[in-house]
């Protein structure tokens, strides 16, 4: 199950959009605005973007919170895949008994409400550990959102950027990104080596217990 944790869009793109009808008006060729709106010179803003898609994949703290869950997960699954298996097999013993005459209608009534009442527990487990699942992927994303918030507030207080943009190549609001925005190296990078040392690890959300019976 895919951690996708990158929000839409770090701020308004209405903001952008405003800021492009600021532009200077100038008699110079097409190529020479094209580089100079490039450069900001023409709204005065400093702005960037950071690709969510490469965030998502190779920010070590998204990587080890996949790990870590893809492991409940399948733990999950096959506590699930046991529990349903040994139902299944009670069931089907049941109904031979009840075939062969071998069980007195007193018999065959409690066991059917027993089988009847683990069944429930089972559905019952399900959705609890559904629950569980649902509430942990929220706090790993409210925590990943409260990191990367801090980071890039640290992060710019020498860069000094007006806007700092994400993207995404599967969708979102901004639709083309020119690469001289692009720091997300930059940003990958100084975060991974925060999170190695330890900045985000102390603060990684608990996991919740999807083994418990």
């Amino acid at each position: 199950m895919k951690l996708k944790l990158i929000s839409a869009a770090l701020l308004s793109l209405v903001v952008l959009a405003a800021c492009g009808d600021k532009g200077k008006k100038s008699t110079k060729t097409n190529t020479t605005t094209q580089s100079t709106e490039a450069k900001g010179e023409n709204s005065g803003l400093k702005l960037a973007f950071v690709n969510a898609d490469t965030l998502n994949k190779y920010y070590l703290y998204l990587k080890d919170q996949e790990a870590a869950f893809k492991k409940k997960q399948d733990a999950y699954e096959g506590e699930m895949a046991n529990k349903e298996k040994a139902l299944q097999n009670e069931f089907a013993a049941f109904q031979k008994k009840i075939q062969a005459g071998t069980m007195t209608q007193t018999e065959g009534e409690a066991t059917e409400k027993r089988l009847g009442q683990q069944q429930q527990a089972l559905e019952k487990r399900h959705q609890t550990i559904s629950a569980e699942i649902a509430k942990e992927q929220m706090a790993i994303q409210d925590e990943f959102q409260k990191k990367l918030d801090e980071f890039l507030a640290k992060f710019n207080e020498e860069r000094k950027y007006d806007f700092i943009f994400t993207y995404l190549k599967s969708g979102g609001p901004i639709l083309y990104a020119n690469k001289a925005y692009d720091i997300t190296q930059e940003v990958l990078d100084a975060m991974n080596e925060d999170y190695k040392n330890g900045g985000s690890k102390k603060d990684a959300p608990a996991a919740a217990d999807t083994t418990k019976k």
